[in-house]
C-alpha cells in the first residue's frame, strides 16, 4: 500500500451540522473531523491534499 502525504490547505473550526465540507472532488483530498475542546456545538476541519 505504500505511505502517503497531504499538504495541509484548511484548518478552521465549523458546525457540527455543516456535512457540506465532504463533498466529492476529482482531487485526492483528505479531511479530518474531530472534537474542539469546550465547543460542543463545533468540530476542527482539516483538509489535506495528496503531495505528488
Amino acid at each position: 500500500m505504500g505511505e502517503r502525504r497531504y499538504l495541509v490547505f484548511e484548518n478552521k473550526i465549523i458546525k457540527e451540522t455543516d456535512v457540506d465540507i465532504l463533498k466529492e472532488t476529482n482531487e485526492n483530498i483528505i479531511t479530518l473531523i474531530t472534537c474542539e475542546k469546550g465547543k460542543h456545538d463545533y468540530r476542527r476541519c482539516v483538509i489535506g491534499k495528496e503531495k505528488n
